[in-house]
């Protein structure tokens, strides 16, 4: 995982579109949701706060540059004997969503948490509190609601395969990230500012298949 992210996993491909032309594209999307205010601008990111070299076509940015970057509720709302599920960091089990063990709230809280924090296919989400990590790549579409989970939605061109894989090797990071003392937690401001190192979107793909192998092989 660490040589994956440090672009040291797989060969890097002269053909492939730079990740500076990616970051072009991604910023015409992101100005437009940050004229909307859905978004919101984040300083460029420092040289001091680059943890490590990476390949020339690859770009350091920050997590919300190529993100809309979201988390779920933070209240608790009333629990219900049958309704809508509300996932919670304890549903987050080895890259997929338990509901074994569910709580469930009404439509109409359900609809108040997702009117800000939908969750869609291709999503990725990650505890924020506690056991901070564990991200889940959003397969499929279930009707659900989010509760101290971070929400990753795609802007436009990134393979969210990669990104969950870049927060499954990131737990160092995010727990140094993080504030409180037993009950560990990231806020989304912070999450937002985290560096992430951008590849060309096709050598995203090949470290993704790449990973998927290994992992099949030491499984």
């Amino acid at each position: 995982m660490d040589l994956a992210m440090r672009g040291k996993l797989v060969d890097q491909d002269p053909n492939d579109e730079p990740a500076n032309v990616l970051l072009d594209k991604i910023k015409a999307e992101k100005d437009q949701l940050v004229k909307e205010k859905k978004i919101k601008s984040l300083p460029e990111i420092t040289d001091d706060e680059k943890p490590f070299d990476i390949p020339d076509s690859w770009e350091w940015v920050r997590l919300g540059d190529v993100l809309d970057v979201r988390d779920g509720t933070h209240d608790t709302p009333k629990y219900v004997s049958e309704g809508v599920p509300l996932i919670t960091a304890k549903n987050l089990r080895n890259g997929e969503i338990d509901f074994s063990n569910i709580k469930y709230i009404s439509e109409n809280d359900a609809i108040k948490i997702n009117e800000r924090s939908q969750v869609s296919e291709g999503d990725v989400l990650f505890a924020m509190i506690g056991t901070i990590g564990n991200p889940v790549l959003v397969r499929t579409r279930n009707n659900f609601s989010i509760k101290n989970v971070a929400l990753l939605k795609q802007i436009a061109f990134l393979n969210m395969n990669f990104v969950c894989q870049y927060i499954l090797g990131s737990t160092k990071l995010l727990m140094k990230n993080a504030s409180g003392g037993n009950q560990k937690f990231i806020s989304l401001k912070k999450i937002n500012k985290l560096p992430f190192p951008l590849p060309p979107l096709s050598e995203q793909s090949r470290i993704v298949s790449k990973l998927e192998q290994l992992f099949t092989l030491i499984g």
